[in-house]
């Protein structure tokens, strides 16, 4: 039998290429405001962590006492007089029960000391506070972006452009199709009857109240809408009250001719100047009257083609509110809805 050492037959183990060593990104070297990013975090991040914690352990009397001297002098200016000792409620001069109080009866002073009261931490009104503090972070009230929000809503209360639309428009807006139709020469009016029906009683209450009642007034724009199916066309026109008769409280109104909508600048003004022509006048004492006088004045919808209705609806009063000033590119002078004469003649009789 030969020496020769015998050859294995199992199969070699394949080699294997190292896999290459990623080198780990270095750590990014802490910015010099961290600070200051924990500090925003914690105050208005809604994932501060002192929204998940009982405020009641941070903030305490031994929390306090911690504090510098010179921060505690700071916070307690903020702090009411109740939250120090030594304070004693003193009613003023002018309460009912001081009238026959002396001199000597009042305390010596009624301001408190320097020594904070610690059961101000465990007051329920203090605790109230700090939970409520809580969810305004949780919620995200403060916020750099709720804060953005806030400045742009004070902002349209200051300059008149944030006001809601009023809920005619909304209500249009969602049903143009059946806002106010007209029906076919020939055909009953289908608003007619809903209009009595809805009006009640108030449907007594003529213009010439309203007017004597203060409810419009000079100085209104008095806005025409109607949507006339029969001929395809929305007519929409402004008129202004320039004069009501003293003693029959008819309404003087101001008009542009023909499709023109809306009125000149100069006659939205506080102090307007004396109408020139083309403006047109014409004095009113329903609704239906300046309605077919604005038909009239417009001439796209002829005389049989006009609604036999009710004219409420489809004026809209614009009013100035407070000391509004003027605005040049609004073309209503500034002026804001202040509801469809329907809407108006309502309110004055159910409030009177």
């Amino acid at each position: 039998m030969s020496d020769r050492p015998r050859r294995s037959t199992r199969q070699p183990a394949k080699f294997q290429e190292p896999s290459p060593i990623v080198a780990r990104p270095k750590r990014k070297a802490q910015d010099a405001d961290k600070p200051v990013n924990i500090l925003h975090q914690l105050l208005k991040s809604p994932k501060s962590a002192l929204t998940n914690i009982d405020i009641s352990d941070l903030v305490n009397f031994s929390s306090w006492n911690m504090l510098s001297p010179e921060s505690q002098t700071m916070l307690k200016t903020l702090l009411p007089p109740t939250a120090f000792r030594g304070y004693q409620p003193v009613l003023d001069p002018s309460h009912p029960s001081a009238v026959d109080s002396m001199a000597v009866d009042q305390p010596t002073s009624g301001l408190p000391s320097d020594s904070l009261d610690g059961s101000v931490f465990t007051d329920s009104h203090f605790l109230a506070a700090a939970h409520t503090f809580q969810d305004h972070i949780y919620s995200e009230w403060l916020s750099d972006a709720h804060a953005d929000k806030v400045k742009k809503f004070q902002a349209g209360i200051l300059d008149g452009t944030l006001s809601a639309p009023w809920k005619d428009e909304v209500w249009e807006k969602s049903n143009k199709v059946n806002a106010l139709p007209v029906a076919e020469k020939g055909a009953p009016p289908p608003s007619t009857i809903d209009f009595s029906n809805r009006a009640g009683e108030a449907a007594e209450v003529k213009l010439a109240t309203l007017a004597k009642k203060g409810v419009i007034k000079v100085g209104d724009v008095i806005a025409y809408k109607r949507n006339f199916m029969n001929v395809n066309s929305i007519i929409e026109k402004d008129a202004i009250i320039q004069a009501i008769h003293p003693n029959t409280y008819a309404l003087t109104v101001l008009l542009e001719p023909g499709s023109t909508q809306h009125l000149p600048g100069h006659l939205l003004s506080r102090n307007p100047s004396d109408p020139s022509a083309p403006t047109q006048a014409m004095t009113i004492t329903t609704p239906s009257m300046l309605e077919n006088g604005i038909l009239d004045v417009d001439g796209r919808v002829s005389k049989s083609s006009r609604p036999n209705g009710n004219a409420w609806k489809c004026f809209t009063v614009w009013r100035w509110r407070g000391e509004t000033n003027n605005s040049d590119n609004d073309v209503r002078g500034g002026r804001q809805n202040h509801g469809t004469l329907f809407y108006l003649r309502g309110s004055y009789h159910f409030d009177k």
